[in-house]
């Protein structure tokens, strides 16, 4: 049995004099052999290796989809501004039904924002997303297949938070749906709530799908342009259109010489104008 001598700290007596020190004998062979050190598990750092090559696999995984990570870099009044997202293998439709569908054009490096499908815009973001602008993070939230899902968040000065809002695959998680089907396969109306209150973008469809309806609320009032289609498309392959009603300014909802809506256009079926307000 092998053995190690180990002298303790220095004692003193009560007149200060330092009392020698006595040897405290410790049998090495006493010590568990098999007590787990780094030495004696040569594969703790193929474990953790592996641990960490999995979590980095699911970095660019959302919902069970793999992802192809992008960015983008501009600038906004001399600040710079960055992009972090990512985005689907290769196209795949949005959801019609949803108001904005949001896809990375490669060529130009830049996110754009639409309000029907198509892969000539490019692919469909998927999974988080972050804008920085300079060092500090002003949005953070996440795309499923082209459509705001999750939880968004905007931030001021000082990381304070200046605005969330929720969202289920494209729409305000508070949203009313109707549907013309019991499978609900079929949107026929989609009122966008937010805290209650209508907020967002309002839209209504035929029973074929087409657009009947679409208009913007703000504090439960309507504003801007409210658009009505006819459930018909031009040689174009473009919705007609059929009236366009101008409400309340978006950036005054409360103003108080507010006149009412006010018809801006009307079109006939085909497309001809037969009413322009002056």
């Amino acid at each position: 049995m092998s053995s190690s001598t180990i002298y303790a700290q220095n004692e003193y007596d009560e007149e200060g004099e330092e009392i020698k020190p006595k040897p405290m004998v410790v049998e090495m062979d006493s010590i568990d052999e098999d007590a787990p050190t780094i030495e004696l598990n040569p594969g703790a750092p193929e474990e953790q290796a592996q641990i960490k090559k999995k979590k980095k696999k699911k970095r660019n995984i959302f919902w069970g989809i793999k992802t192809k990570k992008q960015y983008t870099r501009s600038s906004d009044k001399g600040k710079a501004v960055f992009e972090l997202f990512f985005v689907l293998p290769e196209y795949e439709a949005p959801n019609p039904y949803a108001p904005l569908k949001y896809y990375y054009n490669a060529k130009d490096r830049k996110i754009e924002r639409k309000s029907t499908s198509n892969s000539k815009y490019g692919i469909p973001l998927h999974g988080s997303y972050v804008k920085i602008v300079e060092k500090d993070t002003v949005t953070t939230g996440f795309f499923y297949k082209g459509l705001l899902t999750g939880r968004w968040v905007w931030y001021g000065k000082d990381k304070t938070i200046k605005d969330k809002k929720f969202y289920y695959m494209g729409f305000p998680k508070d949203a009313e749906i109707t549907y013309y089907d019991s499978k609900q396969t079929k949107v026929k109306e989609v009122t966008p709530y937010q805290h209650g209150e209508l907020n967002g973008i309002y839209q209504s469809f035929y029973e074929s799908g087409r657009k009947k309806v679409v208009g913007s609320y703000k504090y439960g009032y309507k504003i801007g342009d409210w658009t009505e289609y006819y459930d018909a498309m031009d040689k174009r392959g473009r919705q007609r259109r059929k009236k366009l009603t101008q409400y309340r300014n978006k950036n005054n909802v409360y103003r108080k010489d507010y006149a009412g809506p006010k018809v801006k256009y009307e079109w006939d079926k085909n497309g001809k104008v037969t009413h322009k307000s002056k």
